[in-house]
């Protein structure tokens, strides 16, 4: 990759008021060119994104039904509780991504060296946690018992994600089509397997190590691909840089994976107060509240580059620009609420008999859906405002709730008590931390009115209207200097 062409796409994007269009020279035809088509293309790249994170619910969900329906709510356990913790290593690429394309951003000729320090960084925290799993896994279950194979089969698969940092140059060079191609195939056919083994009569080790064989496909395959389109990338490495970057992880994890976390120390909680059976219908449940939220993420990694160009070129648009992409992503939080409420009575009937106790936690849970809509403000946030200390005493704050709430609910209530401490954990990380913190009271004030569903939906009905008259008021101005 040459050296500026990381940067490249986010750039301050064209003007798009009328009164912009009469520009110092006049060339208003120019002008019309270049706006609409970079407005299209990263709506394109934005809509192959959601297309992935379409795919992967649609996935997520036939698998959920079909492996916790065949291996029932113990068996079922077992895998929870291997995905528990790959949740966790997870956001790991994610966040250095959003890292990368911050700081490309502001220092376009060091494209090579933040790429090439990013993947390191990011590979040497995964494989720091993986070493912890691995001793925890050792010193309580065993590392040998099949719940403990399991759970490090599982959990090892993300050692090969550090891989999919270069997302980033696909974003900012909108381009991710090609890496969502390659990882939709993957993830298709690594979901039949997973779905045909238990009905074939296979158990959970079958089931464990698809994961393994679906993260070595996808994260070679994105690098392969960046490698083929970006020929021009050269290993350039700094120490100094990859200590940054891992400095900047602990508060970022915290953050971009609050929801898994509690949910994750839940499934560990629950295994230790009360049985399996009931990590299984906690997981199941969990699992399926996630998976539409997977289109959030998606919009707001679309969103990233565009967000970064105005706040450096223009404040007062991006300050409109993050109102507005607040409120959609708290729409969309609360039409997957009313969705997911909608579908708790069927879980019984999806999953089996023995998920009756699902219905409730499953309601529970879609309540926390707009708390993590704001999450993905939150971390844009404090990612770029750099406000870490704040962000890692609401988590512990926001755990020892989750914990004191699992002490006192799990034992009688099981996978009802896990449901209720995540949501009261969440509503302290999201809302009321962030407003009783002095310093990060302004995320508070930017949020809060996101909250409001009937303001939300018609302030972004008057953008869309205002939109439309500037590129209406632009094609007529191309039209009348090129004639």
């Amino acid at each position: 990759m040459g050296k500026h062409e990381l940067g490249r796409s986010v750039e301050a994007p064209a003007p798009t008021t009328a009164a912009a269009a009469v520009a110092p020279g006049g060339d208003t035809s120019v002008l019309a060119e270049e706006v609409v088509p970079e407005g299209r293309r990263s709506g394109r790249n934005a809509l192959w994104l959601m297309i992935e994170r379409v795919v992967h619910l649609g996935v997520a969900f036939l698998v959920t039904v079909v492996v916790a329906r065949a291996l029932g709510p113990a068996d079922y356990g077992q895998i929870a509780l291997g995905l528990a913790f790959f949740a966790l290593l997870m956001p790991i690429s994610n966040i250095t991504a959003q890292c990368l394309m911050r700081d490309t951003t502001n220092e376009p000729q060091s494209a090579n060296m933040l790429m090439s320090s990013a993947e390191v960084a990011a590979g040497l925290v995964t494989s720091i946690i993986m070493v912890a799993i691995v001793a925890g896994t050792a010193l309580t279950i065993g590392v040998d018992s099949t719940e403990g194979i399991v759970l490090l089969v599982i959990a090892g698969s993300a050692l090969l994600r550090p891989l999919q940092v270069v997302d980033a140059w696909f974003i900012m060079n909108q381009a991710s089509k090609k890496v969502v191609l390659i990882r939709v195939a993957v993830l298709l056919v690594a979901g039949a397997f997973r779905i045909a083994l238990p009905l074939l009569g296979y158990g959970v080790l079958a089931v464990a190590w698809t994961y393994i064989i679906e993260s070595a496909l996808a994260s070679i395959g994105s690098w392969l691909a960046y490698r083929r389109f970006n020929k021009d990338y050269r290993w350039e490495l700094s120490r100094v840089r990859v200590l940054s970057v891992m400095k900047e992880f602990v508060p970022l994890l915290l953050i971009a994976s609050t929801a898994q976390i509690y949910h994750r120390l839940d499934q560990a909680m629950l295994a230790w107060l009360s049985d399996f059976r009931e990590v299984g219908i906690f997981a199941a449940t969990s699992s399926l509240s996630e998976a539409p939220r997977f289109p959030l993420i998606a919009l707001a990694v679309s969103m990233t580059p565009r967000l970064l160009a105005l706040r450096k070129t223009n404040p007062e648009r991006f300050q409109v620009a993050l109102s507005d992409f607040a409120r959609l992503v708290n729409l969309c939080g609360f039409a997957l609420t009313l969705a997911l409420v909608a579908v708790a009575p069927l879980l019984p009937w999806l999953l089996g008999p023995a998920y009756e106790d699902a219905v409730l936690v499953m309601i529970i849970l879609a309540v926390t859906t707009p708390l993590a809509a704001i999450s993905a403000v939150l971390l844009l946030l404090t990612n770029w405002d750099k406000l870490y200390r704040e962000a890692v005493i609401r988590n512990l704050t926001g755990a020892a709730i989750s914990v004191g709430l699992n002490f006192l609910l799990m034992p009688r209530y099981g996978a009802v008590g896990a449901a209720i401490s995540t949501f009261a954990a969440m509503l302290w990380v999201f809302v009321i931390g962030v407003a009783i913190d002095r310093r990060t009271r302004f995320m508070f004030k930017i949020t809060l009115p996101a909250l409001d569903p009937i303001s939300s939906t018609r302030i972004l009905l008057k953008r869309r209207r205002e939109r439309q008259a500037e590129r209406k008021l632009l094609d007529e101005m191309n039209d009348f200097y090129t004639s």
